[in-house]
């Protein structure tokens, strides 16, 4: 029951970026009133399994669950593997049931707002690969995980931005956001390699131990080799959200649409 809620919560963001993705290349794009129904679609179901999850943790005193989607590439498996896996927690659920309202509520909004622009299509294709990427980086198991979801929302973000490419000011900026972008990501991959070079895998139970956050302790690295991939995740998250010493993105990404400044 727990895992189809699960493959519920991720494979319907996932649905809507891959068929108005899809609908685009092919050069049929739906009309804005599909897009709008497909995308309320997928976001109201999303957000019904995810407070079922929360529900029925409640109802069985559970305070974790696990969905693995298997390896995504596994290159000698004591090598490398790039594991696809989703953490359903304390943590995370209400993150992920804050993320499916705040973009329900923003698309509705963006569907009156865009309605006729040229973009209107492009805008949405967007806004759901944020989406996608948001919940990714939310309910990821493992840092191979959040490396997916962290590049979909970067990506995201820096289209957005740059969304009135007709004029100069908001493709310069959503370059300039997506070069402090290129920086968060290179402490975010130094904290990768620096797990898989100790554990031998991406999976965060090997930084928490086998207790549910925040209780948790790792059985596998000191508490200097933590502490350092914590403090280069850390500098990743501070470039991501525009925190100081990166901030100087932050007012640029006011060149995008009201709509995804809303959401940043």
């Amino acid at each position: 029951m727990m895992d189809i809620l699960g493959y519920i919560v991720v494979l319907c963001p996932i649905l809507t970026l891959i068929t108005l993705g899809m609908a685009g290349l092919l050069h049929f794009p739906l009309s804005e009133k599909s897009v709008d129904r497909w995308t309320k679609l997928n976001v109201t179901m999303g957000l019904a399994a995810s407070i079922a999850i929360l529900f029925v943790m409640l109802w069985n005193q559970t305070g974790i669950h696990v969905v693995n989607f298997g390896n995504f590439v596994a290159i000698d498996e004591e090598h490398f593997h790039f594991h696809i896996q989703f953490v359903f927690d304390r943590l995370s659920i209400p993150m992920v049931i804050m993320s499916f309202v705040l973009v329900g509520v923003i698309g509705s909004f963006a569907n009156v707002y865009l309605q006729g622009d040229a973009g209107y299509y492009r805008f949405f294709v967007c806004f759901s690969m944020f989406l996608v990427g948001f919940l990714f980086a939310f309910l990821a198991g493992t840092i191979e995980t959040l490396f997916l979801g962290w590049e979909l929302v970067g990506l995201s973000s820096a289209l957005l931005i740059a969304y009135f490419h007709e004029r100069p000011a908001p493709v310069q900026n959503g370059l300039r956001v997506w070069a402090f972008y290129r920086v968060a990501d290179a402490a975010f991959l130094a904290a990768a390699i620096t797990m898989h070079h100790l554990t031998g895998e991406g999976d965060f139970a090997k930084l928490t131990g086998d207790m549910p956050w925040p209780e948790g302790t790792s059985q596998l690295l000191d508490p200097w080799s933590s502490f350092f991939v914590g403090l280069l995740l850390l500098v990743a998250a501070a470039g991501k959200s525009g925190l100081i010493p990166f901030s100087g993105w932050l007012p640029r990404a006011m060149e995008g649409p009201t709509p995804s400044s809303a959401v940043f």
